[in-house]
């Protein structure tokens, strides 16, 4: 199944092309063969939070971030929902054990509770990752 959690960091390679890497390459590869990406519920707003930085900074025209938005519904998108309000204390305690936004602790979480790797490219998400035991791509 080779299915993994899949942080924004790890798929603007993707579309700005400054960042391509060998590795950016493999994944997506992965993810054009319809391996499934599981993504925490905040990771649409962060994408398009993403792009529309990138296009300010003018990285990439609107044209390029609406065109690959348009790419992604022919990929295997799992969108987990949100937490209970009851996971709120265990998730603060994950952010604070390793200095993470609650972002960034929203994939941790996820690929640690789902038992898979996390596509970073996030140093400090990267780390908390590795702490936890958890395999990062």
């Amino acid at each position: 199944m080779d299915a993994f959690v899949l942080d924004v960091s790890a798929c603007m390679p993707w579309c700005c092309e400054d960042e391509a890497t060998q590795a950016s390459e493999q994944l997506l590869q992965r993810a054009a063969f319809r391996h499934p990406l599981h993504v925490p519920s905040i990771w649409p707003w962060e994408m398009v939070n993403a792009l529309r930085i990138a296009v300010r900074r003018k990285r990439i025209t609107s044209e390029k971030a609406a065109g690959f938005l348009g790419l992604l519904p022919d990929f295997d998108f799992r969108i987990a929902e949100g937490p209970a309000v009851m996971d709120l204390p265990r998730l603060n305690g994950i952010a604070e054990r390793h200095q993470l936004t609650a972002y960034d602790t929203a994939y941790l979480d996820l690929a640690q509770r789902l038992a898979l790797p996390i596509a970073t490219l996030d140093k400090d998400l990267t780390k908390a990752a590795l702490a936890e035991g958890v395999a990062v791509l």
